[in-house]
Parts: C-alpha cells; structure tokens; sequence
C-alpha cells in the first residue's frame, strides 16, 4: 500500500470520526460514505476492509452514537457498507488493471513484449537531452537477424513469430536495468545503453553469442540463427539523436557486408574477425 494514500485514509477518517462525534447519530452514516468511496478507490477491496472495521469500532466507542442505534439494525448497516465497499473496490481494481493494460500495450511491441519504436524515439531524445545537460556517454545498438526471409520460407511465418518472442526474451534478459530495448521494425531491434562505443560492443558482443543458442521448434526439429550488430556512441561518433541512429545502422551495414553475425562498431570496428565468427558457428551447431 502507498504510504500517501494510507495517509489520505487516516485523514479523512479521522475528520469523519470528529464530525461524526460532534453533530451526532443522524450524521453518522453519510459522514461515512465519503470515507468508504476514498478507501475504495485508492486501496481496493483491503481499503473497504479498512474502513469497515473503523466505521465498527467508531460506532461502537462513540457514546452519542452507539445507545442510539441498535444492535441489529448497526450489524446490518456494518455488513451492507462493507459489501458496498468491496463491490467498489474490486470494479476499481479492475478498472486500474485494465488502464494499465492499455498503457503497456501502447508502450510495447505485443509479439515480442519490448518497447515499440514510438517509445524508442521518445526514450532516445530524452536520454540525449539528459546526456547533452549532464554529461554521459550512449551507445546504440542496431541488430538484425541474419537472413530471416530465408528463414521464413523454409519454416513458415509461425515459426519466423517465434523467433521473435525468444529474441525479446533473451534481449530483454540481457540488459541492465538503465538500459532499453526496442523493436525497430520486422527483425530489427534497438538497444539503447548508458555508456561509450566500448560498452556497447560487449554487450552487442553478448547479444550476438547468445542469440546462437537460440533453438526455435520447427516441423523437422529445431532452427537457429545469427545476428548483425551495428555500434555508435553519442558523442564521440555523433552529436544528436538522428546521427546515432544513422551511424548504428552504417555500422549495422558493415556488419552484413562483412559476413554477417558479427559486431562492428562506428569508430572502433570489429570485434572478431571472421575466420573466429566461422568456428563460434561451428562449434554451436554442430
């Protein structure tokens, strides 16, 4: 629970509470309602609870209240206020899991549960405005699945789909919690990293082996595949959002021109030459 909505709580039934003692029995339940609907709407079902077992004892231990009221006639008004309260604080419960839903689904990418691009542009000028303020490094990776055509032709557009959820799986479980990742568009992705061009060929470095151990069910057994990586750093390579994205993606460009599945960085080039790349493969599917 927030400690400021339990604070809100306290509040509010406490100045009820005063009112109540105050202007006596005949005020007693409207003074309560506004409680009930507060705790409702901001603690659910446990706030109805809450304020229930308040609005109990309070009738209970306030003299002008309790000789006025009989014993079945507040039992009944007890249990009719707390199933009004628990009937509110579920239809506001559900309503909160509902708009969250919605705000998440308009944030990711629904097949492969990262960021959609919309969010990556907005997330890039901001880490940029931040880095340009403050000081920083960024780095940005762009990768690219190696022949996915190929691959959904041989294997179908269902299996092509589950490729895609295990790589936003495995990108997302690969990143630190500064960092973002996002889908670009078809089998491309982004990941954008807090740190120099360095930084970010390790982890491209990283992502680039993992994605090697990915085996992806098909009708005649298991596939895999590799992966490009493209590396630019803001702003030893590029002074502003648009040219990073363009640096990764030449350097994402160097990447396939070089043989694929490796990492090339905009100022730093290869991390592996590709006699090295060809035995990693090997070595993995064989």
């Amino acid at each position: 629970m927030s400690i400021r909505r339990v604070g809100l709580l306290v509040v509010g039934s406490c100045a009820a509470s005063l009112l109540a003692a105050f202007l006596g029995p005949a005020a007693f339940w409207p003074l309560f309602l506004l409680p009930l609907l507060g705790a409702a709407v901001l603690l659910f079902e446990a706030g109805a609870v809450l304020v229930t077992l308040w609005a109990g004892a309070t009738l209970a231990i306030l003299p002008a209240v309790g000789p006025a009221i009989g014993v079945r006639d507040a039992g009944l008004g007890i249990a009719l206020y707390l199933l009004s309260g628990l009937l509110l604080g579920r239809r506001q419960r559900l309503n909160k899991r509902l708009q969250t839903a919605l705000a998440t689904s308009s944030l990711t990418d629904r097949l492969t549960g990262v960021y959609n691009y919309g969010t990556f542009v907005d997330h890039l000028s901001s880490e940029v405005r931040t880095a340009e303020r403050y000081g920083g490094e960024l780095s940005l990776i762009m990768l690219d699945l190696d022949h996915f055509k190929r691959f959904n032709d041989a294997h179908g557009h269902q299996a092509g789909n589950a490729l895609l959820r295990e790589l936003g799986a495995t990108l997302r479980g690969l990143l630190r919690g500064a960092d973002i990742v996002a889908r670009y568009g078809g089998e491309e992705f982004v990941v954008l990293v807090r740190g120099g061009e360095l930084d970010g060929l390790r982890l491209a470095e990283r992502i680039r082996r993992a994605v090697l151990l990915l085996r992806v069910p098909v009708q005649d057994g298991e596939a895999y595949v590799t992966v490009s990586c493209g590396v630019a750093s803001y702003p030893s390579d590029a002074r502003d959002a648009t040219r990073l994205i363009e640096y990764a993606d030449t350097a994402l460009y160097a990447s396939k021109q070089g043989g694929r599945n490796c990492v090339c960085g905009h100022a730093l080039g290869k991390v592996e030459d590709r006699a090295a790349r060809k035995g990693s493969l090997r070595a993995v599917g064989s």
